[in-house]
């Protein structure tokens, strides 16, 4: 699904994370709950779970400086060859995707920003 978004539809990107061996997303919203340090916002909430914050808070922090983080090539759905690409994004990653899950997030339900 990360490799079929839209090359201009940015509210959600979708990643790889090669030390899990695990696909996951982060919604523009996510960044919210968070301050320019990368710690979770003292004016903000949400309905994620403790270890969902734990997990997203790690990962966002290691998004632009952990090679193990790659960013899913935007490819569209209506390419000719969009499978040829998609497989050759994930033999040039070395991904193995027998070995790789989908990290599943609640549903955010809500989230809470504090604006003064």
């Amino acid at each position: 699904m990360g490799l079929q978004q839209s090359p201009v539809r940015f509210s959600e990107v979708f990643y790889y994370d090669k030390r899990d061996k695990q696909f996951f997303s982060i919604l523009m919203t996510d960044y919210f709950l968070f301050d320019k340090n990368g710690d979770l916002a003292k004016d903000a909430s949400s309905s994620y779970s403790e270890n969902t914050l734990k997990l997203l808070t790690d990962r966002i922090r290691r998004i632009n400086i952990d090679t193990n983080v790659i960013a899913l090539p935007r490819l569209g759905d209506n390419e000719d060859d969009y499978l040829q690409k998609a497989e050759t994004f994930l033999n040039l990653n070395s991904i193995n995707i027998d070995e790789s899950t989908i990290w599943e997030v609640e549903e955010s339900g809500s989230i809470n920003i504090k604006i003064e």
